[in-house]
């Protein structure tokens, strides 16, 4: 078939679509609404899976944690370690930087508990954590306003304190300038020497910092760490650092293997997988389900394109009897099907970004528009055009053309 039959079969595709707006615009209301939700969901669930990895980033990049005691589901880091009996040691500590500079960046103490803080006659329940000066680096926790302890307040196991934003909202009154206040955690007074900047979540906008030393001797009255944070040199040796940790510790707490080890090893990678593939199924699912409605929408095209060969069964002898082949008449109804499918797909498309673009503009819900998501949307809408439009294009063509004349 020639580009002027091409053109043809078009012309008339489009004469026949815009004879019947309402029916045609119906038709296509299918694909457009499983379009926009396949491009709607994708990009909600490409949005939450990239929210979910940006948070896992925030709590600090190439990150292993190792933790006392026996693995307790997936999480990377513990809000609370109180209630775990701390096994590991400055000799962990010290065996785990000394897997040299090609491995490790930067690695920290930690431990955690609940704690009372009180300011003249305001009071707030708040997690305390003893550490080191690395841990804001390794955890992408820095102060915004004064400066966190260094190694010489651990040394002298000095009372000072760096308080969260949320626990500066609770104590202090707006624009008041907490450096160098004191206020009293379980009783004991601490000089407060920075403000934390907000992440948004509960563990650490409602904590405070103190030194590990000072964390030691005042609260906890035990010399062993609850977890070390671990940052690696680099993403690319994360899980050979974590093969040099297990090795090392398990020599020096004299265990076989980790099986039954009184410590374990998070790996931010790991979870970083699990999450993504968590997120890719659930956005596969969404899809899938979405998908549904591109297939009703083929349907409603074939249902309506047998209906408009059974109308426009005269015309087609007519066309017959003035030498139009059989191929002729199934590109026609064909194209007419793809036309409509397609036209539906765009708009579809269009609606779909735009729904995207308003959950997050107004609702603040991530989404992620993707170019292979478009293209696979636009892609289905083309192929249901083709299958559901191809029979009745199909029977369009096996008419005989004595009895398409005859027909009232």
């Amino acid at each position: 078939m020639g580009r002027r039959s091409l053109w043809e079969s078009a012309r008339m595709s489009f004469r026949s679509i815009a004879g019947s707006p309402v029916r045609s615009g119906l038709t296509a209301l299918g694909v457009m609404i499983g379009v926009a939700s396949v491009i709607s969901l994708v990009a909600l669930g490409r949005g939450a899976q990239q929210e979910v990895a940006g948070n896992l980033q925030q709590l600090g990049s190439n990150l292993l944690m190792v933790y006392s005691g026996e693995p307790r589901g997936t999480a990377l880091v513990r809000t609370n370690t109180s209630n775990i009996r701390p096994t590991l040691t400055q000799t962990d500590l010290e065996a785990i930087r000394d897997a040299g500079p090609d491995l490790v960046n930067l690695a920290a103490p930690a431990s955690t508990s609940n704690a009372q803080l009180q300011f003249e006659n305001r009071n707030a329940a708040v997690t305390v954590t003893g550490t080191t000066p690395e841990y804001p680096e390794i955890r992408n926790f820095r102060p915004v306003y004064g400066a966190f302890f260094d190694q010489s307040h651990v040394d002298a196991r000095s009372s000072v304190v760096a308080i969260g934003m949320q626990v500066y909202r609770e104590l202090f009154d707006a624009g008041t300038d907490p450096i160098g206040r004191t206020i009293r955690i379980n009783g004991a007074s601490f000089v407060v020497t920075a403000v934390m900047e907000e992440k948004g979540t509960a563990a650490q906008d409602n904590s405070v910092l103190i030194p590990i030393s000072t964390y030691q001797r005042r609260i906890s009255g035990d010399s062993a760490y609850a977890m070390i944070a671990v940052q690696a040199a680099d993403s690319s040796v994360m899980r050979d650092l974590q093969a040099v940790i297990e090795e090392n510790l398990l020599r020096l707490h004299r265990m076989p293997s980790m099986d039954g080890a009184d410590f374990y090893v998070v790996n931010q990678l790991d979870l970083l997988a699990t999450v993504e593939g968590v997120a890719g199924t659930f956005t596969l699912m969404l899809a899938s389900i979405a998908g549904i409605s591109l297939i009703v929408g083929g349907i409603g095209i074939m249902n309506i394109m047998l209906v408009s060969v059974t109308e426009r069964t005269r015309e087609i002898g007519v066309r017959m009897a003035l030498g139009a082949r059989r191929r002729d008449i199934t590109v026609q109804f064909l194209t007419e099907a793809v036309l409509i499918a397609v036209a539906g797909g765009i708009i579809g498309i269009a609606i779909g970004i735009a729904g995207s673009w308003a959950a997050f503009r107004f609702a603040r819900i991530a989404s992620e528009v993707t170019i292979t998501s478009v293209l696979m949307a636009f892609g289905f809408s083309l192929l249901v055009g083709l299958f559901f439009g191809g029979y009745p294009a199909w029977r369009a063509s096996r008419l005989n053309p004595i009895e398409a004349l005859r027909y009232e």
